[in-house]
This record gives C-alpha cells, structure tokens and sequence, in this order.
C-alpha cells in the first residue's frame, strides 16, 4: 500500500473567493473520479501561510509567482492545498502522473509527491485522549480519523458548482437562511457535529489597553492586534 501525499500551490494571481473549490473542481475531482476504483482513500485541506513556511514540500522550487503578496500591504503569503491519499503500489505511478498533468494544465505546482505518516499526522496526541494513547489505539484513531477527512473532503467535491464561463468553480448555494443563514450547506452539517460531539467552542474577545480597541477571534486564529500584542484575552462559550 503506498501512502502519499501532495502540496498543490496556486498562483498568486488567483481570487481569494473560489481559489480552492476552482482547483478542487479541476484537478482533484477529475483525479479522484478516475481512479475511484482503487483509491483506498483520500482527503485534503487548504492553507494560507507565510512565504516561508515549507512543511510537506520542498519550498524552494515554487517559484515566485507563487509568493505574492495578497493584498497590498499584507504580508506575503503561499496558498495551498495538502492532498493525501492512499492506493495500491501498483497503481501509485499512474495515478501521481495524471495528477501532475493535471496540476500543470492548469497552472499550478507541486514540489513533488512523497510518502505520508498517516499515523503520525491523525493519531498524534492531539487527536488521541491520554486514556487512549497505545499504540493500537492510534492505529485505530487514524483509520477513524481518515475516514472522516475522506468524508468530508467527498462532500466538499460533491458540493461543487461549475465550472462557469470562466472555467471557476464555486460551493453550492443553499437558501434555507434559518438553518444557514450564510447560504452554505456545511452550517448545518456543522451544528449536527457539535450536537453529535459536544466539542466545546469558544470566541474569544481580545483587548488593548489604552486604546479602547477590541478585537474577536479564536485560540487558533486570533485578530491582527495593534502593536503586535493583545493585553487581554477572554473566551466566551457558545452552542453552535
């Protein structure tokens, strides 16, 4: 069983509204559609990431047109998408082969395909409780946790929409506000997650002291602060 992964970067000309549901409608739907009957698996995630961060490839051979900056005045980013996948041996070659012509028809990069610890990656402490950390365990959590990516990553692809005249794919559009008052079908899917998981979330309020500004964010993805530096953070529980 080979167990591989890609990172596919998109140029920095791309729109920051649909760069990854149009990479996803034109390379890795196609891709995985072809080779659905011998992909034992497969997920992927998208990032938005300094200049120089590197991790899962080899930075030094995206070219620049692929470290612009995205706005004016912003710091210089890379966009990508992490794409993971197992399949037999045999069928390794030529399914990273029609993945690269994939990739470079529409002008995108990869550094190259390598091999992925899929334990490691899904079955680290993170995802495992400290009752639950032998080493059986994490062979078990990494299955669960990679069929719930696959799951995930094949409703985002059957959520697509395009392309349109401009060869741009999109989300679905879902027009039940009360239930998804943002127009995406994943708010509910989301509020079932929280009901089925009860994972605990917060928002967090971030303050400055001194200058009467706030700013409301996550532990993960806090607001830019005035001066570098938050004085002050508070959460918040909420029920989503």
């Amino acid at each position: 069983m080979a167990i591989r992964q890609t990172r596919i970067f998109v140029p920095g000309t791309e729109p920051e509204e649909d760069w990854a549901e149009t990479l996803l409608g034109r390379v890795l739907r196609p891709l995985t559609e072809d080779f659905a009957g011998v992909l034992e698996w497969f997920w992927f995630s998208r990032y938005g990431s300094p200049i120089d961060e590197s991790g899962d490839c080899d930075i030094d051979v995206i070219a620049e047109d692929f470290k612009r900056p995205k706005q004016e005045g912003r710091a210089a980013i890379h966009r990508s998408l992490r794409f993971r996948y197992a399949l037999a041996d045999a069928d390794r070659a030529a399914f990273e082969q029609r993945a690269h012509r994939l990739i470079a028809r529409h002008g995108y990069a990869v550094s190259d395909f390598r091999d992925y610890d899929v334990v490691l990656d899904t079955a680290g402490d993170r995802f495992l409780g400290v009752e639950n950390r032998q080493a059986s365990r994490r062979e078990r959590r990494a299955q669960r946790v990679t069929q719930f990516y696959m799951a995930t990553s094949r409703l985002v692809l059957d959520a697509l929409v395009g392309p349109d005249e401009n060869g741009r794919f999109r989300c679905e559009r879902n027009d039940d506000l009360a239930q998804n008052p943002t127009g995406s079908s994943f708010q509910s899917l989301h509020h079932v997650f929280c009901n089925i998981t009860k994972v605990p979330t917060e928002v967090y309020v971030f303050s400055k002291e001194g200058q009467n500004v706030i700013g409301f964010g996550t532990h993960v993805y806090p607001p830019p602060a005035p001066d570098g530096t938050w004085d002050q953070s508070t959460p918040y529980p909420i029920w989503f």
